[in-house]
């Protein structure tokens, strides 16, 4: 056996391992995983070639020796032994939790609900499970526009908000301004950048105050949240939304903006029911948020920082995601309100389709299996174990795989990257807590490159740095949580 073989056996077996006190659940990867192996050799399934449906060999990172099959194979293997206990563990809580809360009508938000949504449809038709699961196209786009004029000044909060390579263009477009529109209105509150220019999360803060007084950009803000209000509602109430029946939303989650601004659109049309969702982690809230509305499973604002500081949220999302692009808005179609989508790159949608095969592989093992003693052993899951493995200490083969999705953590979806950045060793150092802190504060004319899966471009670039690098960064990622935690019960305390 070669080093790469070695290495990728070595993997697999770590991942069983963490099974082994979960034997009904083990015995489903494993069946899972023979069928995925058995497609690998030429056979199709639901109109996927088993060969063609993953990018070509140049779609992943080549070093020491990678292939696309190796690749394909670790992709395989994470998918049924981590990813799919994952996502069963998750739903089976919602299940669970939606029944006691007497919700069973549930909206899985796209894109990141539709791995849930297809595995919950699947258990609900075959078990004969009493929930109504419905897919809603949303995005923090499509919810954040038609909302910014009903919540006054609070929307320069989401304008100005810091990520990965933002630029002043992409602040105004967050806001649905145009590119001209953008240039006028740097012209008048910041003429010292160019509209395209990379900004420090500094200078965006000091613009806030600027964009505030700027009759100009309100009165456009407005004007485009207003255009798009009727078609958001009138989509929300077509697919049952105003209904006076209860029902849960059901996302990746994250930060919780996105229940709120639906919660805005919904009040804006007169709804007054109370608002539930069901998570697959929460690291914050809104300030003014009810928070008995909004349930995490995996962790919570209050804790759970070595989960926190082990996960990778990005990586979440490019893993559980849907083969249709952003939605954008919604607009009336021969009787219908539907979405208004943005386009994928074929390469993207190669690469999501793969996925959302082994899935449903994943997905057809459990519903086989489903009943109370797989219910009872996916709630004694070593998910926290899986998941480190996995996100935070991703094999050479997984990090070429995943870190070859496209990725932008905007909610413009502007400027995608590969979602493991290629850094260079002194932009690695730069994730190091003590870098980053004096990169953040005292910017100068470096900047942060950033990556929205640190732990797979170090395992990449990093070299025979690998095990400092990863110590700096998981250093900055606890300071970070911590001091997310520590905000928001202080906040809460004052509210």
């Amino acid at each position: 056996m070669n080093i790469l073989n070695l290495r990728k056996e070595r993997k697999l077996n770590q991942y069983r391992r963490l099974l082994r006190r979960t034997p009904e659940l083990l015995e489903v990867s494993e069946r899972a995983y023979a069928q995925a192996l058995a497609e690998e050799t030429g056979e199709r399934r639901d109109g996927f070639p088993a060969q063609d449906s993953f990018p070509a060999q140049d779609g992943f990172p080549t070093q020491d020796g990678l292939s696309a099959q190796d690749c394909l194979s670790a992709q395989a293997a994470a998918s049924m032994f981590v990813l799919g206990p994952a996502l069963l563990s998750f739903l089976l809580w919602i299940f669970e939790e939606a029944k006691k809360a007497g919700r069973y009508r549930l909206y899985f938000l796209a894109r990141d609900g539709y791995p849930m949504y297809r595995l919950a449809e699947k258990l609900c038709r075959t078990h004969g499970l009493p929930f109504d699961c419905r897919y809603l196209y949303a995005s923090r786009l499509a919810f954040r526009l038609p909302e910014q004029h009903l919540i006054g000044d609070a929307f320069l909060e989401r304008v100005c908000r810091g990520g990965m390579d933002v630029t002043f263009a992409a602040m105004m477009r967050r806001a649905g301004l145009t590119p001209r529109e953008a240039e006028r209105i740097a012209a008048q509150v910041c003429p010292q950048h160019k509209p395209e220019d990379v900004l420090s999360w500094k200078e965006i803060q000091k613009l806030r105050g600027p964009l505030a007084r700027c009759r100009d950009f309100r009165e456009l803000a407005a004007q485009r949240s207003k255009e798009c209000l009727s078609s958001a509602v009138a989509y929300l109430r077509q697919e049952g939304l105003l209904d006076e029946v209860p029902y849960a939303l059901v996302d990746s989650g994250w930060i919780g903006t996105m229940q709120e601004s639906l919660c805005h659109l919904l009040e804006s049309a007169g709804y007054r029911g109370r608002a539930e969702g069901y998570y697959f982690g929460l690291y914050s809230l809104p300030a003014s948020a009810d928070r008995t509305g909004f349930h995490g499973f995996y962790f919570e604002p209050e804790r759970g920082i070595r989960r926190k500081a082990h996960f990778s949220n990005c990586l979440f999302e490019c893993v559980f995601t849907a083969p249709h692009g952003m939605t954008l808005g919604y607009e009336n179609r021969d009787g219908r309100w539907k979405p208004r989508l943005a386009p994928v790159s074929s390469d993207q949608e190669k690469r999501v389709r793969r996925q959302l095969l082994f899935l449903e592989l994943y997905a057809e093992a459990a519903a086989g299996a489903y009943g109370d003693s797989l219910r009872r052993e996916a709630g004694r899951l070593r998910l926290e174990s899986l998941l480190t493995a996995f996100m935070s200490k991703p094999s050479l083969e997984e990090s070429a795989c995943y870190g070859s999705f496209s990725f932008s953590d905007d909610v413009t979806e502007d400027r995608m990257q590969p979602l493991a950045a290629r850094l260079t060793g002194r932009q690695l150092m730069d994730h190091h807590l003590l870098f980053r802190l004096r990169l953040t504060l005292l910017p100068g004319k470096r900047r942060l490159k950033d990556s929205g899966w640190i732990e797979g471009s170090i395992r990449l670039y990093g070299g025979k740095l690998y095990a400092w690098h990863r110590a700096g960064a998981l250093l900055y990622k606890y300071a970070s949580g911590i001091r997310m935690q520590n905000g928001f019960r202080k906040g809460r305390k004052a509210a």
